[in-house]
């Protein structure tokens, strides 16, 4: 198999796993609303796990302002 072939089913995978994630949340997300959990919530609790992960730390900063911005905006 050809470099080109594995970057084609690579991509086909990524775009596979993105599909199921969305599905899972758009699945998911209505559950925790009933549980009185916000989307504010769940930005927070993502930023609490990416602080863990030291290749993510440019990426605390924005889940950080996006929280900000959802909480101001209410």
């Amino acid at each position: 198999m050809d470099l080109e072939s594995r970057k084609g089913i690579r991509h086909g995978l990524q775009d596979s796993r993105r599909a199921g994630l969305t599905q899972f949340f758009n699945e998911f997300m209505p559950v925790l609303l009933s549980e009185s959990y916000t989307f504010e919530d769940l930005l927070h609790a993502l930023a609490n796990w990416a602080s863990e992960q030291p290749q993510l730390d440019e990426v605390v900063g924005y889940l950080e302002k996006a929280t900000d911005e959802i909480h101001s905006a209410n």
